[in-house]
């Protein structure tokens, strides 16, 4: 199989045979119900969006256009988890974290 010129970051959204839109949409839902079970303690988000991406390079051996998307919404929640990891540090008393946004 042929590796893009992004192997290792984001996917190239051309490559993706689904409907962006909702490609998009449904990582989205992924995110939010993953962030409850964080929340919840049931599982973090970091470790939904490893075992995702884990998911995906292994179903790239079958399916790769499947991989590709499973690949997306694990992207999807490593920046969440990044994000809130992120705001929960400028949380933390950090002012000059805070106006630096």
């Amino acid at each position: 199989m042929e590796q893009s010129a992004t192997h290792g970051s984001d996917p190239d959204p051309l490559r993706i045979t689904a409907d962006p839109a909702l490609v998009r949409a449904i990582g989205g839902a992924l995110t939010v119900f993953a962030t409850l079970m964080a929340r919840k303690g049931i599982e973090s988000l970091e470790e939904t969006a490893n075992l995702l991406g884990i998911y995906a390079v292994l179903t790239d051996e079958i399916a790769p256009d499947e991989a590709l998307i499973l690949g997306c919404w694990a992207g999807m929640l490593r920046d969440a988890a990044e994000g809130i990891s992120v705001e929960s540090t400028n949380k933390g008393g950090d002012q000059q974290g805070d106006q630096a946004q």
